[in-house]
């Protein structure tokens, strides 16, 4: 488009407005309505998007499909509540984990690939792929997902979305399992942030091609999500809390030392994915379970702290970069896993039971 960088940056910006958006007023929706009408109309609205942003010709109107992309995104947040329904109430968890998993999968595929398609035939036909994918997941979901009723139909827009803020405040295990998923995603964009200015410096002089393949290391993840959600089913939820901060914190600890070895860097990769994903997977195992009829706003208020965990690290890893480089962006993610593994012992120390004296 022949503009400055800061212009160009905004695009980014306004795609994470509209997931913002769609996290705060739509997500909530899906205990008002069906969720399957959310879900097909998400995804239909991205999928047009898709289509547009290709055959854009100026900054603006790149931007404004960027902001609808964002948007139509929180289709997939709409979707780990309804799967949760769906399931077995002891198999919630493995449920959760599958749908992420396949979401995990998702996004680190997307990365890759995206890359070999733009150097093949441009981005355009990047966006053109996204959309025709979009358009055939949504027809194949209009047969095949099921139209559950809505939680609370006879309630209106305004009470759902207002009740969202004090649905949150009512519940302390909320409170303290979206403070986890902040920080775990805080962790994420710095481990994502740092590595690719890591891998594009001197140590190893990767083009961002190359970088993006790293993002394959993630898939370790994806079996931790589903591992993770067994292992909440079986009542080990809160042991595995202090696991992904704990791993965080060895992770963050083992890149920094052993960075110059690739093998071993892609260790800690992916031992680090695994740890972000075993708390995220924990943490919405638990709060589907405090208050069932009330997973969509449940969901919104949680990512909505999440999400702004993730909008702190990649703000502050520059900083920390530009200041101290892998050290001080390690020191951080290590940092953020040490914060987790705090709050999870006080927690644990707090929830104790009180002794009785003998009478």
């Amino acid at each position: 488009f022949h503009t400055s960088s800061a212009k160009v940056s905004f695009v980014i910006t306004a795609s994470q407005i509209g997931y913002v958006l769609g996290l705060l007023f739509l997500l909530p929706l899906g205990d008002l309505v069906k969720r399957k009408r959310l879900i097909i109309s998400g995804i239909f609205t991205g999928s047009a998007a898709l289509a547009l942003i290709s055959v854009a010709r100026n900054l603006a109107f790149f931007e404004i499909m960027s902001l609808f992309i964002g948007l139509s995104s929180v289709v997939a947040q709409i979707v780990v509540p309804l799967a949760a329904d769906l399931s077995v109430p002891h198999k919630a968890g493995k449920t959760v984990g599958t749908v992420m998993s396949g979401l995990l999968l998702g996004i680190l595929l997307a990365r890759t690939f995206s890359g070999i398609i733009a150097d093949a035939l441009g981005m355009p036909a990047v966006f053109l792929i996204a959309s025709a994918i979009m358009a055939i997941m949504g027809l194949t979901l209009v047969k095949m997902l099921p139209d559950v009723e809505a939680k609370h139909p006879d309630d209106n827009i305004r009470s759902i979305l207002s009740s969202t803020v004090g649905i949150f405040l009512q519940y302390r295990t909320l409170q303290i399992r979206a403070i986890y998923g902040m920080l775990s995603f805080a962790g994420f964009t710095i481990l994502w942030t740092s590595i690719s200015f890591y891998l594009a410096g001197p140590q190893y002089h990767y083009t961002p091609r190359t970088i993006g393949f790293f993002g394959l290391f993630g898939v370790a993840g994806a079996l931790a999500a589903r591992l993770t959600g067994i292992a909440a089913d079986k009542g080990k939820a809160k042991l595995t809390t202090g696991l992904g901060g704990f791993l965080m914190v060895i992770g963050f600890v083992g890149i920094y030392l052993y960075g110059p070895n690739l093998l071993l860097l892609a260790t800690g990769i992916v031992v680090l994915d695994a740890a972000f994903q075993t708390v995220s997977i924990t943490n919405q195992s638990i709060i589907y379970k405090v208050d069932p009829t009330a997973r969509s706003r449940i969901n919104s208020s949680y990512m909505s702290v999440y999400f702004v965990g993730g909008g702190i690290g990649s703000a502050i890893t520059g900083y920390a970069w530009q200041q101290g480089g892998w050290a001080a962006t390690s020191v951080l993610g290590a940092a953020s896993g040490g914060l987790i593994i705090m709050i999870w012992l006080v927690d644990r120390v707090s929830m104790r039971p009180i002794p009785q004296p003998n009478k």
